[in-house]
């Protein structure tokens, strides 16, 4: 259980230090990109706010954990899918349905906020091991 907790640590830990820069950078790309082509009538905005991110680690520590127990203890090799950072994305997403924070906000608003964090939670969890063999 040591090793999931560490595990566990490592991915939050990492997406929740990393996602806001790595959100800036590709919207600032994003940015950079559309103003070369100069479209006369075009805006663009994103955002991330620090809350959504927390609230965005917490459910995937919540979703590695559950996974993780239920596959050393009870015995399930499926549960979640085996992908718990997926179904952290979803639950997230319900979130965001059920708060009302997607109500004035379009897909590229969407994708650009939330996709690097996204992106970066992916990553690190497949970036770092668990020595247990389940890494997800």
């Amino acid at each position: 259980m040591k090793s999931t907790i560490a595990y566990t640590l490592k991915v939050c830990l990492t997406t929740l230090i990393a996602s806001v820069p790595v959100t800036m950078v590709i919207g600032g790309a994003y940015i950079g990109l559309i103003m070369l082509i100069k479209p006369s009538n075009y805006s663009f905005n994103f955002n991330i706010t620090y809350t959504h991110t927390c609230i965005f680690v917490a459910i995937t520590a919540a979703a590695i954990l559950v996974s993780s127990y239920f596959l050393s203890k009870v015995g399930l090799k499926r549960f979640i899918n085996d992908r718990p950072i997926a179904h952290s994305i979803v639950i997230f997403l319900f979130y965001l349905f059920f708060s009302g924070a997607l109500h004035f906000m379009d897909f590229g608003h969407l994708l650009f906020s939330y996709g690097p964090m996204f992106l970066t939670a992916y990553a690190s969890s497949r970036l770092f091991f668990d020595p247990k063999g389940s890494n997800y």
